[in-house]
């Protein structure tokens, strides 16, 4: 029997086909990150309760794309980022199949649809210098917090967050962060710092802007020149020591969750359209 998250990773396998044949197009560089890399590890495809595909591209990489998929993907498929869609909530791009339409769970309103999509993260480098890194991830993480904040309704309380994480969100969701600045603002701060940092020479880079933070700023060398590996029924190019990165953002990767943290992003599938 056909499932909702059957459906959801057949439209998401066809939007990461077109993705792979731009790329392939204008010989850019991609990697499967998060979620996405330890499926293809640990079960040669989707994460069974995950509902979406992370990639990442270098930055240099990153801007030709978004330049380029616009006329080269299929009609029902859109690019949509922060300075695309005054309403979009976040900083990274998605391509939208917009013959779908799902609820995220943490939009909590359903009334307010989005479409099924891949999330497309840019990769950028970060200080070589430790002290000066560390400046660096609280400016981004801080900008990240306030954009965030700005949308008190859309935070996601479920995902797990440390005790002094837990203690910065509650006394922020106190202060009228909407009458000090605006997402878009927010977004453009982020978007200078991470732009800032070049891959060229850095020992760490990665990806700041995805659930896991920090954590997936890893060393250059995990990332290397990729490596393809099978991912449902094609290959996606991963890191090169997929490894040593998965136990840096993971820990022991191949051992699952409780069965309560198996939870997907989407809370009803309204409209799967063609599907």
């Amino acid at each position: 029997m056909t499932t909702n998250m059957d459906l959801l990773h057949k439209v998401d396998m066809d939007i990461v086909k077109e993705v792979v044949a731009i790329c392939d197009k204008y010989n850019l560089m991609y990697y499967m990150l998060g979620g996405t890399m330890l499926g293809a590890i640990r079960h040669k495809g989707f994460i069974p309760w995950d509902d979406d595909i992370d990639l990442g591209m270098p930055r240099r990489d990153y801007e030709i794309f978004l330049k380029a998929a616009p006329k080269e993907l299929s009609e029902n498929l859109k690019v949509v980022n922060y300075k695309t869609d005054p309403q979009y909530h976040y900083y990274i791009t998605r391509i939208q199949d917009t013959d779908t339409k799902v609820i995220e769970e943490r939009i909590g309103n359903e009334g307010k649809y989005t479409h099924a999509s891949i999330d497309i993260f840019p990769i950028d480098g970060t200080p070589n210098q430790p002290v000066m890194r560390k400046i660096y991830f609280f400016r981004v993480l801080f900008h990240r917090a306030m954009m965030s904040l700005c949308y008190k309704d859309s935070i996601d309380r479920k995902r797990p967050r440390s005790k002094p994480e837990k203690a910065l969100l509650w006394i922020m969701e106190k202060v009228p962060v909407e009458k000090m600045t605006t997402p878009y603002k927010e977004k453009e701060k982020i978007d200078r710092l991470l732009k800032h940092q070049s891959i060229d020479g850095a020992e760490y880079i990665g990806n700041i802007m995805g659930a896991y933070r920090t954590r997936e700023i890893v060393p250059a060398s995990f990332y290397g020149k990729g490596k393809m590996y099978p991912f449902e029924d094609i290959e996606l190019r991963g890191m090169e020591d997929y490894d040593a990165y998965l136990k840096y953002t993971y820990g022991d990767y191949m051992q699952l969750p409780p069965e309560e943290d198996r939870v997907a992003h989407i809370l009803n599938e309204i409209d799967f359209g063609p599907y």
